[in-house]
């Protein structure tokens, strides 16, 4: 059987499962699109949201408040009429909820479409007397009707000095070569959820709720494998499954940090320079194996320009052993050069921020810059294939060829520190860190790439994105910043208040600073968007036995680097 043949096999042996590989992106590129779909229909639903009792974190690999663990209760809702009882929201009153919705392809085409289903999920959520903080979310694709559900795993965080991140990444197909219930590709989908947690240094007491699907004839094999990988990275937690017969890998993982986590955003400046751990793209390589399997003019001009068939499968098998290997060796080098729990940052002795570099590629780096309001130079783009990269973006293959899953994770630290991480991460199989960019100063979050490097990206509106001034953030932004000033009466002095609202704070991404006043009150002036700093308060002081006595509200002065214990 030849190469094509071989092919066409597994794509009869997919589709009995209900993927169609042509139509199907791959691993993270099963997303919604976050540039064009999901950024833009958030936009247009930041009125709608402002109306309801819902709080939407502030975009980070995974969501985290303060807390020391945590419990989760998992539940279905019906995508065309997405119910929640009030009376569960609350009683049980949630913590923090993750979202995963699935829609069929046409439903997740336009911002205007996705955004009617986004908006029926909020009302859901938003619509009791329970106010709940809407996690990082994960949206993908399926190119099969029915398929398509809302899945809300509600976490109850355990009150302490430390705090809980929680994430939920899942996937449909990495490698259409392997089996369904490949062990590879099964440890590709739980090590990518599990992913954002390590990027933020957690590696200890780490939970996994998995989210698995098949048909009926796959699903005890995938089931199996699933369950042996997941408990060898974590404790396993019991959650209903979506059961709707189409494959489905991944799941929601949380885990504690009792170190401030890496979100120093605004101590980033002109002594920082960029680190990977190593040279990611990983999806190139998945995505231009269908392509050149399913177009034999394609086959003919890959084999010309870039490498035989039998020579690029061997790499392919190589990046996909590559992508399965956690990152968790990454997490305890991140977790060594992260302040202790209440502590300063030190930019010669820590760690200012970390990201992620999958599902947005290169593009990863821009977002830091916009959070972090500098300016970025890289004078490197590291890809795992940059032959293959090019290959798929010259031919309109993938719009962004840098794109990757269970990638490598990009770290902003001073450039003393640099020479210290780069020797640690040495140390770690599987790993090639390297400086691959610097910090210029404050700026407007621009990104400055070689020209070169462009050509792995063959959409011009997300070229315009990258390099022009456009945010790559888009509706994920927070509303306005504004400031508040607050004075807090009660047991608030010497009961441990002053540390906990820095916490709440980062967790809310918010500056400013709270001090004790001569009278036995705290002054708390904090700036940010407004609806973050409600919660903020609300939270405080339903923690301690206390009110706000005096609040006024003014224009965000961005005065604040970090939020202080004064």
């Amino acid at each position: 059987m030849n190469p094509i043949e071989r092919f066409k096999e597994r794509v009869r042996i997919y589709r009995e499962a209900g993927i169609a590989l042509e139509s199907l992106s791959l691993g993270c590129s099963v997303k919604v699109d976050l540039y064009d779909v999901l950024y833009p229909a958030i936009e247009l639903l930041k009125d709608e949201v402002s109306r309801l009792n819902l709080v939407i974190a502030p975009r980070e690999d995974a969501a985290i408040v303060r807390g020391v663990g945590a419990e989760l209760k998992r539940v279905y809702l019906d995508p065309e009429d997405p119910r929640v009882d009030p009376a569960l929201l609350e009683s049980y009153a949630p913590d923090l909820a993750i979202v995963l919705v699935q829609l069929y392809m046409a439903k997740a085409a336009t911002p205007k479409i996705f955004a009617e289903y986004a908006a029926k999920l909020y009302k859901a959520l938003g619509s009791s007397r329970h106010r709940v903080w809407l996690g990082k979310g994960h949206s993908i694709i399926s190119t099969k009707r029915g398929a398509e559900f809302f899945m809300v795993d509600f976490l109850k965080v355990e009150e302490g000095e430390g705090y809980v991140l929680a994430n939920n990444d899942t996937i449909q197909v990495i490698d259409p070569s392997e089996d369904l219930d490949s062990p590879l590709q099964v440890a590709v989908a739980i090590n990518n959820a599990l992913n954002d947690l390590y990027v933020k240094g957690v590696h200890k007491g780490v939970e996994i709720a998995p989210v698995y699907d098949a048909p009926e004839k796959y699903f005890g094999r995938i089931e199996a494998a699933v369950r042996e990988h997941a408990s060898s990275l974590g404790k396993l937690v019991e959650a209903p499954l979506p059961r709707r017969g189409y494959l489905l890998l991944g799941a929601t993982a949380y885990g504690a940090l009792d170190k401030e986590p890496p979100m120093f955003y605004n101590q980033i400046d002109e002594d920082f320079v960029v680190i990977v751990t190593r040279p990611f793209g990983e999806l190139a390589y998945f995505t231009t194996y269908v392509a050149v399997n399913t177009d034999e003019e394609l086959l003919r001009a890959f084999e010309k320009s870039v490498m035989p068939l039998d020579e690029f499968e061997k790499e392919k098998r190589a990046v996909l052993e590559l992508m399965a290997r956690p990152n968790v060796d990454v997490a305890r080098v991140i977790y060594r050069h992260l302040p202790e729990l209440g502590g300063r940052f030190d930019p010669e002795a820590h760690i200012a921020a970390t990201i992620d570099i999958s599902g947005p590629g290169v593009f990863v780096f821009k977002e830091v810059a916009e959070r972090a309001g500098v300016d970025v130079e890289l004078h490197d783009v590291p890809l795992l294939g940059p032959a293959i990269s090019k290959f798929a973006a010259q031919n309109f293959i993938m719009p962004d060829a840098t794109a990757g899953t269970n990638g490598a994770v990009a770290i902003f630290a001073h450039r003393k520190l640099a020479d210290v991480l780069l020797d640690e991460l040495e140390k770690m199989p599987g790993l090639r860190p390297s400086v691959i960019g610097r910090v210029l100063g404050r700026g407007e979050g621009r990104l400055v790439v070689p020209n070169w490097a462009l050509g792995y990206i063959s959409s011009e509106k997300l070229k315009e994105k990258l390099v022009g001034s456009a945010q790559v953030l888009g509706g994920l932004a927070a509303g306005r910043a504004v400031r508040a000033k607050a004075l807090v009466e009660g047991e608030v002095q010497g009961v441990g208040f002053r540390p906990a609202a820095r916490a709440k704070a980062k967790a809310l991404g918010l500056t400013g600073y709270a001090a004790n006043l001569p009278d036995g009150r705290v002054e708390v002036v904090v700036e940010g968007d407004r609806d973050r700093i409600e919660k903020f308060l609300q939270e405080l002081c339903a923690r301690f036995s206390c009110k706000v006595a005096e609040l006024t509200w003014e224009a965000a002065e961005g005065a604040f680097r970090d939020f202080e214990i004064r």
